[in-house]
């Protein structure tokens, strides 16, 4: 057995069993060892929906939260890992090289306008995007509430880098906003995992990480192509996520909430094409949030097709600069 967890001594510190096990929501041990595929999927489907439940009756920003938030990443990771065929070490997380052409892109267009470019990624996985970024020249930092994904970011990256790259619950650590102010702030699907009850406090405290005129990227699945977590693999298109996506957003949803944190403009993508994302202004945001509500009438295929092309699940959000 291994602690793991975050910072601090109620930072949701948990007992790890041994690579083939795992802990269940109600405490108990599961070797998952001579799990076929659709037990492995079962028993998914099963956590996930019985971990969210818990996250979201425990209070907001208590010790039992923080827990069961990290026994639930630990235990369903490993799961994922098992039926991707990777059980002899942590699920490794993927990422688009789209978004690391895009993250460098913005970040060296901030210099050129004379910004310092500094880069902060919130749930960095096994740290394949920080890794571009290092490689592009520029100075970064993360966070990440897995222990087991840290470990592979450090090995990934270099351990040159391992004080960039910080364990912990983002609201709870320090280092966001004592290192700051960063140009550029980016998240990958993590909006989703947050309980609702939280986003607001998460989004005031990126807000105030933020140099002047400094952005916040952030990707999350859209509402529309719902459900985008393990309820995709055991209900029908358009039900509502069950599992560890505690709450999917509509852009309009995203975009007000932006708004209310006090982003002073909010964009989309112009277009999202396989190997690139294409800005262009505002990206016609204007125009998406007002056809948005349109898609529940196209069949679902379409309307998936539509969401990820036009850039309905990416929105750049742009900090007001101070007036002299």
């Amino acid at each position: 057995m291994r602690l793991v967890g975050g910072q601090g001594a109620d930072a949701g510190a948990i007992w790890r069993p041994a690579d083939n096990e795992i802990v269940l929501a109600d405490g108990s041990i599961r070797n998952l060892a001579a799990l076929a595929r659709d037990e492995l999927l079962t028993l998914q489907w099963q956590q996930e929906r019985e971990f969210a439940r818990q996250i979201l009756a425990a209070a907001k920003g208590s010790a039992a939260r923080s827990r069961v938030t990290c026994q639930a990443y630990d235990s369903v990771t490993r799961i994922l890992a098992r039926l991707q065929g990777n059980a002899d070490r942590p699920l490794i997380m993927g990422m688009h090289p789209r978004y690391g052409k895009l993250v460098t892109d913005i970040l060296r267009r901030q210099q050129r306008q004379g910004q310092t470019a500094r880069f902060f990624e919130i749930g960095y996985g096994t740290g394949s995007l920080l890794k571009i970024v290092a490689a592009a020249g520029f100075h970064f930092a993360g966070i990440e509430i897995a222990a087991s994904m840290r470990q592979q970011a450090v090995e990934q990256i270099g351990r040159e880098y391992a004080n960039c790259l910080h364990l912990g619950e983002f609201l709870k650590c320090e280092a966001p906003l004592a290192e700051g102010p960063w140009s550029l702030v980016y998240w990958n699907d993590v909006f989703e995992h947050i309980p609702p009850d939280e986003i607001d406090d998460w989004l005031l405290r990126i807000h105030a990480m933020l140099a002047p005129g400094g952005q916040l990227v952030t990707i999350t699945p859209n509402w529309h192509c719902r459900p985008s977590d393990v309820t995709a693999a055991v209900c029908p298109p358009r039900s509502e996520a069950e599992g560890l996506h505690l709450k999917e957003y509509t852009l309009v949803e995203v975009s007000d909430m932006l708004h209310r944190a006090g982003f002073k403009d909010v964009a989309t993508p112009l277009l999202v094409v396989p190997r690139q994302v294409v800005l262009c202004g505002r990206g016609l945001i204007g125009l998406k949030r007002l056809s948005e509500p349109s898609l529940e009438r196209l069949p679902f295929r379409f309307a998936k097709l539509l969401c990820r092309g036009l850039g309905l699940s990416c929105t750049i959000a742009t900090k007001c600069v101070r007036k002299k």
